[in-house]
């Protein structure tokens, strides 16, 4: 998608483009009803799709032109491969939908707290360099110390951009490592790195567990067998992880390993996944059973975003409500000082 083509709006025209295909309409003339009372430039970009569709290029393959993210794309792919492309675009609408509601509530929840933050940096650039000599020069002529905690706080506000090039040099070190190392990796390698680490690796974990039950259980539900929905994953080009994966699940199946042994010997997902997949091969109903757990997965990973997001900002709150009270003690109690020993 190009600038002009917002995230929010790539995701309305997956939601709409969905719902003209349930109605009914050929997706050439979806296409073309979605141009109508859109900007020149989103006309530009669904026409030049429609052209590439008439060419023989998948829809999916188009998505990814445009730019949409490559989980997204890989949802399209999966829908395709099993007849039901219309479901398929209204659930990668939702989907990232969802993801871009989940960051906006982010941004709006950290707006008021960073904003606080940058204030409290500017006030305090102006008590050092300004409040404080003046109280120096004037306690040191009337030979009168400060009291502790201004003594703190001046060494807390000099030391203070010390440790913010700490934190830049250390973000700016990983983001170097991404650059160099990290994004060399497999993707399977890449993702057991990131399981390695404390807090993320929940995250990482539930996503994946929702992913591949959403997508698997959609091509069982569409007809596919197990050993043909690996295949599928195989074939996909968008999301790489899951197309090693594909290929890893695919050749132990053909050695004789149980689908929910080879789950769990992968390590990826949440251990509750084995037993869903157990108990939805004895019922025959294992597209259902997957399907209901995604849907439990993703609410369950949105609860703990939010959940994060909840205590994140009342802490930064504390911490620069404490900061401000100490810069507030720390020019009253010098004033005091000095009111009483004149």
């Amino acid at each position: 998608m190009r600038k002009k083509w917002s995230k929010n709006a790539g995701a309305e025209f997956l939601l709409k483009a969905g719902e003209l295909l349930d109605q009914g309409y050929p997706l050439d003339q979806v296409l073309h009803l979605l141009t109508w009372e859109q900007p020149e430039q989103v006309k530009m970009i669904i026409y030049d799709m429609r052209e590439q569709l008439r060419r023989g290029v998948p829809f999916h393959e188009v998505l990814a032109q445009k730019n949409f993210p490559s989980d997204i794309t890989a949802y399209v792919f999966f829908s395709e491969q099993c007849g039901s492309l219309q479901q398929g675009l209204f659930g990668a609408g939702e989907l990232y939908q969802k993801r871009l509601n989940t960051l906006t509530n982010i941004r709006r929840f950290m707006r008021y707290p960073l904003l606080l933050l940058w204030m409290l940096i500017l006030i305090s650039i102006v008590m050092l360099h300004f409040l404080f000599p003046q109280f120096s020069q004037l306690f040191a002529s009337l030979n009168i110390d400060f009291p502790l905690l201004t003594l703190i706080m001046i060494q807390v506000f000099q030391y203070s951009p010390y440790l913010l090039l700490f934190i830049f040099s250390i973000i700016f070190l990983f983001f170097l490592y991404y650059l160099k190392v990290f994004r060399h990796f497999s993707p399977q390698k890449q993702v057991e790195l990131l399981l390695r680490v404390p807090f993320l690796d929940t995250f990482v974990r539930l996503f994946l567990t929702y992913y591949f039950s959403l997508q698997f259980s959609s091509m069982l539900k569409g007809g596919l067998s197990i050993y043909e929905a690996c295949m599928v994953f195989e074939k996909q080009h968008h999301f790489l992880f899951f197309q090693a994966e594909g290929t890893l699940l695919k050749q132990q199946l053909k050695e004789g390993e149980q689908l929910h042994s080879a789950l769990e010997a992968a390590g990826w997902y949440q251990k509750e996944m084995k037993y869903v997949v157990q108990h939805g091969q004895a019922s025959g109903k294992l597209g259902e059973d997957l399907y209901f757990y995604s849907e439990k997965v993703f609410q369950l990973l949105e609860s703990k975003v939010k959940k994060i997001v909840m205590a994140v900002q009342p802490v930064m709150f504390c911490f620069i409500g404490i900061i401000i009270l100490g810069m507030f003690l720390s020019v009253f109690l010098p004033m005091f000082q000095l009111m009483t020993s004149i």
